[in-house]
């Protein structure tokens, strides 16, 4: 299943994720490193939560769900 990462705001330290039907799976914020928060129930459930980048989250997601993950940079809040 494809995922895009949506950037929350404009503070560039928060992604909305989705997958491609707009159905939330979760989110990600950047603190101390990455952290994936996943809906619960959502396919997302049991990934590795805390990464050192935001490419390291992407290639998590990619290899859980089986498809590919997308940054969706243009719509900023």
């Amino acid at each position: 299943m494809d995922v895009v990462l949506t950037p929350i705001g404009s503070q560039g330290n928060a992604w909305s994720l989705k997958d491609r039907l707009g159905r939330n799976l979760g989110s990600v914020k950047r603190e101390s490193g990455f952290e994936i928060e996943p809906e619960p129930t959502s396919k997302l459930e049991g990934i590795s939560h805390r990464h050192l980048t935001l490419d390291a989250v992407m290639t998590a997601i990619e290899a859980h769900m089986q498809g590919a993950c997308s940054l969706d940079s243009q719509h900023w809040d």
